[in-house]
């Protein structure tokens, strides 16, 4: 049979990205892998390449260097057995000054903003190195880029520069840092309360969130997007720059948080059916997020529910897949 048709398999790995997009064309797959999940998440990933067959790559692209999307990167890409046709990744050194960021960490308190950073650093500078050693192509993903059959919906550079600027900036460090405190506090209180919180109007998000790879494709006019753990900053942006009205499919970003999304743009993209990659607990996914996007019409699916599986979707000629059934809905 000559497949023409277009599949998204999200893994099971708790609150960690990664997601398989192939697009057939007659008979012939392109194949995009976008994160890799946690460090220990790689053997995971690869075990699932194996298992339906994938011994080849296309394009893998690293949306941000959190170590929950770019952590089991380093064991894919460091695979010699798995092949891979180039990297999609930012290079933070060509954007800002990384000794600026160093001497500006270096008077800060150890917080979580810090250490997370400081992790980032590595986690990204080893990931390009072993793309060097492999002679694997890195490119920037950038507004407008095509990733294969996909399109980069944000960030552009000016965008990425300003995201992460406030880490070169001692009095901008420390301000972000307070932001994210007061934002952590208040979610304390509402677990001591025992309060599900509702939605926020202007979340705030980490700053390598926000400047996280949003990316698309269509499908027989079909729309998906994928928008690894960017915030309401980046997707209004995304959304003013591409037609992203009325998704078919579409992944809730970090896992379902309340700080990533608002109303006005669940409203705005109104997918049919999204899907969410987290664990289960009561930040991941948010009762209030899911909640609102089935207000909108979505069937809403997660990596947990009813118990930890990868969960699949296709649209037109596809091979069949063995074990597979359909997934439940959360809280249906």
């Amino acid at each position: 049979m000559s497949f023409n048709g277009i599949e998204v398999d999200m893994l099971s790995i708790g609150n960690a990205d990664s997601i398989l997009v192939s697009r057939w064309e007659n008979g012939l797959p392109t194949r995009v892998l976008i994160d890799g999940g946690n460090k220990g998440s790689a053997s995971k990933v690869r075990s699932f390449l194996r298992g339906v067959g994938v011994s080849y790559i296309d394009h893998i692209v690293c949306t941000h260097p959190h170590d929950d999307h770019a952590g089991g990167l380093l064991g894919l890409v460091g695979d010699t057995t798995l092949g891979i046709g180039c990297l999609w990744s930012h290079v933070p050194g060509r954007h800002l000054d990384l000794n600026a960021v160093n001497r500006a960490l270096q008077q800060t308190s150890e917080s979580t903003v810090t250490r997370v950073l400081r992790e980032s650093i590595l986690t990204q500078r080893s990931l390009l190195n072993l793309a060097a050693q492999r002679g694997i192509p890195v490119l920037e993903p950038f507004d407008g880029e095509a990733v294969g059959f996909m399109t980069v919906c944000g960030p552009d550079p000016e965008f990425y520069r300003d995201m992460l600027c406030c880490f070169s900036d001692l009095e901008k460090l420390r301000l972000y840092e307070e932001r994210l405190g007061a934002m952590d506090l208040r979610s304390a209180i509402d677990d001591v309360l025992e309060e599900e919180p509702g939605l926020l109007d202007d979340p705030v998000t980490q700053a390598e969130n926000e400047a996280s790879v949003v990316l698309g494709t269509k499908f027989d006019g079909n729309l998906f997007l994928f928008t690894g753990d960017a915030g309401v900053r980046a997707l209004q942006r995304a959304a003013t720059q591409y037609a992203l009205q009325g998704c078919r499919w579409m992944q809730i970003p970090h896992h379902g948080s309340r700080r990533n999304i608002n109303r006005e743009l669940i409203e705005h993209f109104r997918p049919q059916t999204a899907f969410i990659s987290a664990e289960g607990s009561k930040k991941h996914p948010r009762r209030a997020v899911v909640n609102a996007f089935k207000n909108v019409g979505a069937s809403v699916f997660s990596t947990h529910y009813p118990d930890a599986r990868p969960l699949r979707f296709h649209l037109g000629a596809v091979p069949p897949r063995a074990g597979y059934s359909s997934a439940t809905a959360l809280w249906n």
